[in-house]
């Protein structure tokens, strides 16, 4: 490998420096308000406001496309939220991911399911009518959920 191969891979790297930062610091702003705060206010500040029922029904299946900027955001989310002690829970990699892409107004999307008598719960996220986990969300049924109350 030549001088300048070296050269161009070792500043390929450090330009992931500030994106892994990023990312990191969403996770950690996350994890500070799971542990604060409500949910309503916790998506708000995130950059991921509640979805309407409207909203999470009207969504389709497809691709989001991505600039190649919001692509090399949400794979560092991905890679910090892997190697973060708290967990990649759906919650957290919805509201990461949501954060990263808040430019483009994402929704996140909070339902439940009730399964062999269990109901168990799965958020995920909107981004320009486009549901982001179409596989995981297709048996949960979206939630209203305002400041003061939660309607199925």
């Amino acid at each position: 490998m030549s001088g300048a191969d070296v050269a161009r891979r070792a500043a390929r790297r450090l330009g992931r420096v500030p994106v892994a930062l990023g990312a990191a610091g969403r996770v950690l702003a996350a994890e500070a308000l799971l542990r604060t705060t409500r949910l309503p206010t916790m998506a708000r500040l995130m950059g991921t406001p509640l979805a309407s029922r409207d909203d999470a029904a009207s969504a389709v299946a497809g691709p989001l496309d991505l600039s190649d900027a919001e692509a090399r955001r949400m794979r560092a989310v991905g890679r910090v939220l892997r190697l973060s002690p708290f967990g990649s829970t759906c919650l957290r990699r919805a509201l990461c991911a949501g954060h990263a892409l808040r430019r483009r107004g994402p929704r996140l999307v909070v339902g439940v399911a009730k399964r062999d008598g269990v109901v168990s719960a799965h958020a995920w996220l909107v981004v320009d009518g486009v549901n982001l986990d179409p596989d995981g969300s297709v048996e949960f049924l979206p939630l209203s959920l305002g400041e003061g109350s939660v309607t199925a």
